[in-house]
Order: structure tokens, then C-alpha cells, then sequence
């Protein structure tokens, strides 16, 4: 069956086609693209098209290889730890993956970073570097309090920042779409901040955008945030952060 294909590749998959789909709507942006990026072919009406065809096709392969088609066209909100690191190494990753993949798209796009070229692939790597290497926080934050689970949380954010800031970009069209620092880090935040509050709470997804409540309590305190990410070391002072925002959202 092709659902039995190994998600790895799917992903990958997926990913290569998100390349493609960046480059063609790059086209189509003020600025246009390095002419190794992409044929002439490709630019103005003709890339119009060609990305309402890669649209398509992503579509089409969401609905032969997913194992949940519906849930990509749900509306995604952060859930809990518990719900993305369960007991057991690896359980969540597909579920983590496909959400924190769409809460991105949603973010950047508030933030206004057009056109930001964004994988799959980077939150599987996170959620594999939270599983092994900060097995013993997530452990703390299932069994403790408000401080576990927002250091559990800060680092997570570090996590995601890191991972999608190496990820690998193939032409000089994705480094230019790239959302600054400030923007990944406010991004990946919000985020981690929205699962912490989803643990600390004890709530189920809903039409709350708990997502973006926990953006504009972080752009509240833009100047203790900015503080944060700019330190070497910005786990405790973002640790601190998340213990003082959790009680008080959504």
C-alpha cells in the first residue's frame, strides 16, 4: 500500500516539492529570482501556473501518503507535552511534525515574512534532539510544576531556532526569503510557549489561537525577550520568561 511508504521519505518528499513551490512563487515576488534558480520559462504568468500545479500535487500526495488526510486541512492549534513526547522514544514525532510545521506557516505569515521556505523535516529533527538529548526535562516536566515545564519549553524554543536556522537551502532565492533572527526566534517562541501553556493548563485544541495569544504576550515584553535571545545562554532567562506568562494565558 502506497500509505505504508516510510514516512521519512514522504517527508522528504513533501520537502522537495516545498522547494520547488518557493522558488516558482520567488518568481512571482518584487525581486526576481537568480536566473540559475529557475528557466526563464517559469517567471511571470507561466509561474502563476506551475505553482497552482505544485499546490496540486502537494494535495494530491497529502491524500495518497498521509495516514490522516483530514487533519491537514483542520485548523492546527498547539497541544501538550504529553500529546508530542508521550512515554516511549519517537511516539509524537508525526504528530509534533505536521503541527508545528503549520503553526510556522501561520506565524511567519503574521509576522509578515513572505514566501519563508520552511521543512518538515526540521521539527522531526527537533522533536528526535528533545527525545534524546532533553529526554530528562520532558521526564521533569510530566512529573513536576510550572518550572519544569517551562524550561522544558525554553529549551524546545532553542531547539526549533537552531534547526530551522541550519537547515540546509539549496539556492540563493531560499537564503533571501529567510525571516531574520528576531522573526524565527519570536516564531519558535510563540510556539513553545503555546505548548508549555497547553501542558501547564491542561487544555485540548480549540478556537482559542492559543498560538497567537502567546505571541503578543512575548511582543508584550519585547524588551526581557530580546534580552533573552541575545545572551549566550538564553534557556534561563527564556525559562523565566514562559513561568511568568504561563498562569496568566490564554
Amino acid at each position: 500500500m502506497i500509505r505504508d511508504i516510510s514516512s521519512d521519505i514522504v517527508v522528504n518528499l513533501k520537502d522537495r516539492l516545498r522547494d520547488v513551490r518557493h522558488l516558482i512563487r520567488s518568481s512571482r515576488l518584487d525581486a526576481k529570482p537568480h536566473a540559475q534558480d529557475l528557466p526563464d520559462m517559469l517567471f511571470g504568468q507561466a509561474a502563476r501556473v506551475m505553482d497552482k500545479a505544485f499546490t496540486t500535487a502537494e494535495t494530491i500526495s497529502i491524500s495518497l501518503v498521509s495516514q490522516d488526510p483530514a487533519a491537514h486541512t483542520a485548523t492546527i492549534e498547539a497541544r501538550s507535552l504529553d500529546a508530542y513526547f508521550p512515554a516511549g522514544v519517537g511516539k509524537g514525532e508525526a504528530l509534533f511534525r505536521r503541527d508545528v510545521y503549520y503553526l510556522t506557516k501561520r506565524i511567519f505569515s503574521i509576522l509578515g515574512s513572505d514566501n519563508p521556505l520552511i521543512h518538515e523535516a526540521t521539527f522531526a529533527a527537533v522533536h528526535a534532539a528533545m527525545s534524546r538529548r532533553h529526554a530528562h526535562l520532558l521526564l521533569a516536566a510530566r512529573e513536576g510544576g510550572l518550572a519544569e515545564i517551562a524550561a522544558a519549553c525554553a529549551v524546545m524554543t532553542v531547539e526549533l531556532q537552531s534547526q530551522y536556522d541550519a537547515a540546509p537551502t539549496a539556492f540563493p532565492a531560499h537564503v533571501a526569503a529567510k525571516p531574520d533572527r528576531l522573526t524565527q526566534y519570536l516564531c519558535f517562541a510563540a510556539i513553545a510557549l503555546a505548548i508549555g501553556v497547553a501542558t501547564y493548563v491542561e487544555v485540548e485544541p480549540c478556537d482559542e489561537k492559543l498560538v497567537e495569544s502567546t505571541l503578543l504576550a512575548l511582543q508584550a515584553r519585547q524588551e526581557k525577550f530580546g534580552v533573552a535571545i541575545a545572551s549566550g545562554n538564553p534557556e534561563p532567562a527564556l525559562s523565566s520568561l514562559y513561568a511568568f506568562l504561563m498562569p496568566h494565558l490564554p
